[in-house]
């Protein structure tokens, strides 16, 4: 039997979380429910879209992933369930929450859940379709009813992507985007972590972080622990992308970024000791 992996905006205070895992539950009683995360920052669809990217490949192929940050509950927007041909299957809202799923992998179905036999009500809340609409269908997804079954065929160009500062390199500088903040103030990007080998640069070496108008320097380093408290490093983290972190301290503080801004990472030839933000008389000769 498939897991359902469970992501949600909704934390853990109210009931919703609890309410949703029972409606799955009674549809059928002998799936297992992973929480992915309840504590994505509320509407942030741009932090779900890469923590879900980021994480469904440590799951058993056949695994249902529930994923329901709704900010358009209510409205028009549609209600999808897409499969791939990996096996993943995943139900949640047509708001971009798919956008890097979709465009890394094949996409091999994708319907709009409009029947109504397959939601927990004939006539959904108009504020709690997690619980009405998405939990149910995993559900039954769940006890292998067909995709197909459970809805009409969508097309992929008719789905909502998000649009997001694609990663590249050019002149010898990282573009890319800050992804999200994750609990202990590191900032994730959506930058590759083999980019610092193509731009070769070694271990121990530094880096300006710009960030709109700041400029910073950190130090690329493997451990965190391999600097002093409060310095900025940056490394590959355990998926694989350049995360920017603050030894015992939060790089999301000192940046003053929390997700969406967009990042430009470049070698520092001149070595400075300093490792928070760069004097205004020195930022013009860095980029």
């Amino acid at each position: 039997m498939p897991y359902i992996a469970f992501l949600t905006d909704w934390g853990h205070k109210s009931y919703y979380v609890g309410v949703t895992k029972a409606v799955i539950k009674k549809i059928n009683p002998g799936v297992e429910i992973i929480d992915l995360t309840h504590e994505v920052e509320t509407f942030n669809v741009r932090e779900a879209m890469y923590v879900l990217f980021r994480a469904f490949g440590d799951f058993p192929s056949e695994s249902i992933f529930l994923a329901v940050v709704d900010y358009g509950v209510g409205t028009q927007r549609k209600a999808l369930a897409l499969q791939l041909e990996k096996g993943y299957t995943f139900v949640g809202p047509d708001n971009g929450l798919f956008t890097l799923i979709a465009e890394n992998e094949k996409v091999v179905k994708i319907v709009e859940l409009n029947r109504p036999q397959y939601f927990y009500h004939p006539l959904p809340s108009s504020t709690f379709h997690g619980r009405d609409i998405f939990a149910p269908c995993a559900a039954y997804l769940s006890r292998g009813i067909p995709i197909d079954e459970l809805g009409s065929p969508v097309n992929l160009k008719d789905v909502f992507f998000l649009p997001y500062e694609k990663p590249r390199i050019k002149n010898n500088t990282l573009q890319g985007e800050i992804a999200y903040a994750d609990h202990f103030g590191n900032l994730e990007t959506n930058l590759p972590g083999h980019y610092l080998q193509e731009i070769e640069i070694k271990e121990g070496e530094q880096l300006t972080i710009q960030v709109g108008d700041k400029k910073f320097i950190a130090t690329y380093q493997l451990p965190y622990a391999a600097v002093s408290r409060g310095e900025l490093i940056v490394h590959p983290d355990s998926s694989g992308y350049l995360e920017i972190a603050a030894y015992q301290d939060s790089a999301r503080e000192i940046i003053k970024a929390k997700g969406g801004e967009k990042i430009l990472l470049k070698s520092l030839s001149l070595k400075k000791s300093l490792n928070h933000q760069i004097p205004e008389e020195e930022k013009d000769k860095l980029f």
